[in-house]
C-alpha cells in the first residue's frame, strides 16, 4: 500500500538515521549539547525547506528497497543542511579543541572533517560526497588526502624529518 510520508510516523523512517546524524554533528561540534541542538535545528530546516522530500513523497511501506532509497535521500538532504549549519556554528562558537579527545581531527577545518567522516566513517565514494556537499571533485580528493595525511600522523613525521 502506497501512502504519503505525512500519514506515517516520520520518526519510524528517520530513526535509523539518528546515530549517523549524531556522529556527524559530533564531528562538526565536539560538544554533545551543541551537537544535539544542531540535529534538531537541521531536521526542522529540512522539514521546512524540503517538504516535498520529507513529507509529501509517496512510499511503499512493504517495499524495503523503497524505504532504504527514501532514507538515503533523506540522509543526503539532512547532511547537506547539517553541514551548512554546523560549519557556521563552529566558526561562531570558537570552540577550543585542546582538551578534546581526537584533537588532531578537530584541528582540521570543518569541511575537511565532514569529508573525512563521510569517506572513512560512512564509506561514501568521492562522487557521492561531491554531489551531496556541492564540492568539486578535486576539492573532495584534496580534503580526503589532507585528512588522511594529518590523521595518520604524516604531519608529525614530516616535521620530525625536517627538525
Amino acid at each position: 500500500m502506497i501512502e504519503s510520508v505525512r500519514k506515517k510516523d516520520l520518526f519510524t523512517l528517520i530513526q535509523p538515521l539518528l546515530p549517523k546524524c549524531h556522529s556527524l554533528a559530533m564531528s562538526l561540534l565536539p560538544d554533545d549539547l551543541q551537537a544535539q541542538q544542531l540535529i534538531v535545528d537541521s531536521f526542522t530546516q529540512c522539514l521546512l525547506k524540503e517538504k516535498s522530500l520529507w513529507l509529501d513523497r509517496d512510499w511503499d511501506e512493504s517495499d524495503k528497497k523503497d524505504q532504504l532509497h527514501l532514507r538515503r535521500l533523506m540522509l543526503k538532504s539532512w547532511i547537506k543542511v547539517m553541514v551548512h549549519l554546523g560549519m557556521r556554528r563552529a566558526t561562531q562558537l570558537q570552540i577550543r579543541y585542546e582538551g578534546v579527545e581526537h584533537r588532531e581531527f578537530y584541528h582540521l577545518d570543518a569541511s575537511t572533517r565532514v569529508v573525512a567522516w563521510l569517506k572513512y566513517d560512512q564509506g561514501w565514494n568521492i562522487s557521492e560526497i561531491e554531489s551531496t556537499l556541492g564540492l568539486k571533485k578535486f576539492e573532495v580528493i584534496e580534503k580526503v588526502h589532507n585528512s588522511r595525511f594529518i590523521l595518520t600522523g604524516g604531519l608529525k613525521r614530516s616535521q620530525e624529518l625536517q627538525g
